[in-house]
């Protein structure tokens, strides 16, 4: 799979680090943001293959820049992480949901899913 450069949004420090570990070792080129307004700012500075958020720390702003990202960029891939329990209206975004629950395997194997389809 060709180098594909990764946004990941997520305001736990120690979370987004070691997710941003397992996809480097994919050989992705990760870029981390810890709140939306610093994924807005680099989503409109760099091109992304994929945005990655996990919407159980942002919950409803984390769908609003989904929704966002879709209309300035709709070419744009984005992947949200959730909990279980939360709900997500699947018909405007995003390109993709993992639950958190389903471990670590699951994400990367989600995310390299998403970055290979068309």
């Amino acid at each position: 799979m060709p180098r594909s450069r990764i946004l990941l949004v997520n305001g736990d420090h120690t979370v987004q680090h070691l997710r941003a570990l397992m996809l480097r070792l994919k050989g992705h080129e990760v870029d981390l943001a810890a709140d939306l307004d610093e994924a807005r700012s680099k989503t409109d500075l760099f091109q992304y293959e994929l945005v990655i958020v996990d919407v159980g720390h942002f919950a409803q702003p984390g769908l609003e820049l989904c929704e966002e990202l879709k209309r300035k960029y709709p070419d744009q891939k984005v992947l949200m992480q959730v909990d279980y329990h939360l709900f997500l209206n699947r018909n405007t975004c995003p390109d993709r949901v993992v639950s958190k629950e389903e471990g670590p395997q699951n994400f990367v194997n989600e995310v390299e899913s998403l970055l290979t389809a068309s």
